[in-house]
């Protein structure tokens, strides 16, 4: 007997599940739809808000090839020396004192030197027994010639042996080189006085030429030391005023460009309105490796006297440098860890921080030396987020600020 074939079962429970679970997916989607439009608006305005920076930016120029440099300069007398004393001694009088018109060989002070004249007069008495002691041997080489003249004729004539001719002709050898050895000791002693002579004679101090004294450290009684020796101080200091050297340091970046002969105006405060112009006598064509400075000095005439030796000035040159410096904006001046630099844009916006070598700082603007170059675009005011590799947005700088 067959079997009924059994019947398929119902599917409409998976239907309703599968039916409901579309359902809930739909109205999940419905539901994050709008949180997730939200999501994407607050990242847009989150990224327009952390987006590249703003930053002013400024277009680099040369500087003129003419320029003016100025230093400071010192004033010096143009002959300009101390005084020391060149004996011991006390001061017996001072002749001078401080702003005195001195001529050369003018004495200026007088030393009382006993040892010295102590010293002179022993070694003339010395050089006195020395002339009579070749007095002496002179006489003795007379005596001694004429009896060696006699011995040898009579050795000649047999009364004396040859021997004792001989004997004599020794003595008068001996009588010669007396006589050579006492002249020797003449010439010692005289030489001996004549140098303490010319020692005594530094007890009196002259001017070596003319001139003003400008400084004046002794007075009468007063105990000096002869030689210029720190523990020594100076008697006088001798200047002559009519004509000044200013001495100034000129950087080591203009150093090239200051030159012999080239003109030089110079100023002081004291004297308003008065401008003095000489031009550069010498340079000592050496850096100063302490200050890394090159001395330059500038003669100046000065009859009326006023200029005073040891006031302060400023020097201008007017210069003209081969390869002017690039000018910097002093707000685009990054001072780092690193040294100086500057935040340099390319074309595609971009910074790279540039180390520099600078110049001159007049305040405004410094002058770069190298790591820039005319037509450069570099940031004014950069902040902490200026990095190097960052990307900003330039805005071009008000034309007053540039």
């Amino acid at each position: 007997m067959t079997q009924p074939t059994p019947t398929a079962a119902p599917r409409r429970p998976l239907s309703i599940v599968v039916a409901v679970f579309l359902a809930l997916i739909v109205l999940a989607v419905l539901a994050l739809f709008p949180r997730l439009l939200n999501e994407r608006s607050l990242a847009r305005q989150s990224q327009s808000i952390a987006g590249p920076p703003y930053v002013t930016v400024v277009r680099l120029a040369a500087g003129s090839p003419n320029g003016l440099l100025t230093v400071s300069g010192s004033v010096q007398a143009f002959d300009q020396t101390p005084i020391y004393a060149r004996t011991s001694g006390y001061v017996k009088q001072r002749l001078v004192d401080i702003g005195d018109h001195v001529r050369r060989g003018q004495l200026l002070a007088l030393i009382e030197d006993p040892t010295t004249q102590q010293a002179l007069r022993q070694a003339q008495a010395a050089l006195a027994q020395t002339q009579a002691a070749l007095a002496q041997q002179q006489a003795n080489q007379k005596l001694a010639d004429l009896t060696s003249t006699r011995w040898q004729q009579l050795a000649k004539e047999g009364v004396v042996s040859q021997q004792d001719a001989d004997t004599k002709l020794a003595d008068l050898n001996a009588a010669n080189a007396a006589v050579n050895a006492a002249r020797a000791n003449i010439a010692a002693a005289e030489a001996s006085v004549r140098s303490l002579q010319e020692q005594l004679a530094f007890s009196r101090v002259t001017a070596p030429f003319d001139g003003r004294i400008l400084s004046r450290n002794v007075d009468t009684g007063s105990l000096i030391t002869s030689g210029s020796q720190s523990s020594n101080f100076e008697m006088f200091t001798l200047g002559q005023p009519s004509r000044v050297r200013v001495f100034a340091s000129v950087p080591q970046s203009q150093s090239a460009d200051v030159l012999s002969g080239q003109h030089a105006a110079v100023t002081f405060r004291e004297l308003p309105g008065s401008t003095f112009s000489g031009s550069i006598a010498r340079t000592s064509q050496a850096i100063d490796p302490s200050t890394r400075t090159l001395l330059v000095e500038v003669d100046l005439p000065n009859p009326d006297g006023k200029i005073l030796p040891g006031m302060y000035a400023n020097v201008q040159f007017s210069v003209k440098s081969a390869a002017p410096p690039v000018i910097l904006p002093a707000n685009a001046l990054i001072m780092r860890s690193a040294g100086p630099q500057a935040a340099l844009l390319d074309s595609n916006n971009i910074v790279h921080l540039r180390p520099l070598t600078l110049g001159r700082d007049t305040g405004v603007s410094v002058e770069v030396l190298s790591g820039l170059a005319p037509g450069d675009t570099v940031v004014t005011s950069a902040g902490d987020r200026v990095l190097d590799g960052a990307q900003v947005i330039p805005v071009a700088a008000p034309a007053a600020q540039q």
